[in-house]
């Protein structure tokens, strides 16, 4: 995958990177930097200036069917509008329903199958949204703030689902303020101020700029291949 120059409405403004098949890139940031405006942009979900190719591809120029099977989205914000069940809605994307039962299967909500999506916890409804992505298996898996609901009992399956694909040459984006689990599933990183780029390289580059991306007040420590940020308090 490759973005040049890309920018939206003053959001976002310039952000260049390429990213190899069998790459994550962690991208972090203040709250309000343009994260997830990013992932919306390489989804094609926002009219982007520059360019988002995938394949070769500009993600743009693909009618709607094609594209979610090229790349697609985890959003940050997840709807549970309907009375769908956990299956229905599945199959609401999927058609084939052994990919569904094999998706619930992966991420052990088999038991949820019949349950109302407005029934669910916020953890519970993640883990139905990654099973959705799972099935429908794109190039390009755009992923905001998986983390966020889970307890860290599920962790150590994200993490590995994440390394699986990485297995199967996709290419995953993650945005996270979990900065010890970024460091732990991406290959690379790409920090965002301001809506603008500020840089993209290895952990090492990570940790180097961390104090730049978010200022003071903490320390960064590296332990077992992993950043932890330890607050001044």
């Amino acid at each position: 995958m490759e973005v040049r120059g890309l920018g939206w409405r003053g959001v976002l403004e310039g952000v260049s990177f390429r990213v190899p098949a069998g790459s994550s890139v962690g991208v972090v940031g203040k709250n309000g930097s343009g994260k997830t405006t990013l992932l919306r942009c390489i989804g094609g979900f926002l009219s982007y200036c520059g360019s988002v190719r995938v394949n070769g591809v500009e993600v743009r120029e693909l009618p709607v069917g094609k594209r979610v099977k090229l790349v697609n989205y985890l959003p940050q914000l997840l709807s549970r509008s309907g009375y769908y069940t956990v299956e229905e809605f599945l199959l609401l994307s999927v058609s084939n329903p052994f990919k569904v039962e094999e998706a619930l299967d992966y991420f052990q909500i088999a038991g949820l199958s019949g349950r109302s999506l407005l029934s669910l916890s916020g953890g519970e409804l993640v883990k139905v949204f990654l099973a959705r992505l799972y099935a429908l298996d794109p190039d390009v898996y755009l992923l905001d703030e998986p983390s966020a609901f889970l307890d860290v009992s599920v962790l150590p399956l994200l993490g590995r689902f994440v390394k699986e694909l990485l297995g199967r040459g996709k290419v995953v984006l993650v945005v996270s303020h979990d900065l010890t689990f970024l460091s732990r599933v991406c290959t690379r990183f790409l920090g965002l101020k301001d809506g603008k780029q500020l840089f993209y390289g290895d952990r090492s580059t990570l940790k180097e700029q961390i104090p730049e991306l978010y200022g003071g007040g903490f320390e960064v420590l590296e332990i077992d291949n992993s950043l932890f940020i330890k607050p001044n308090v």
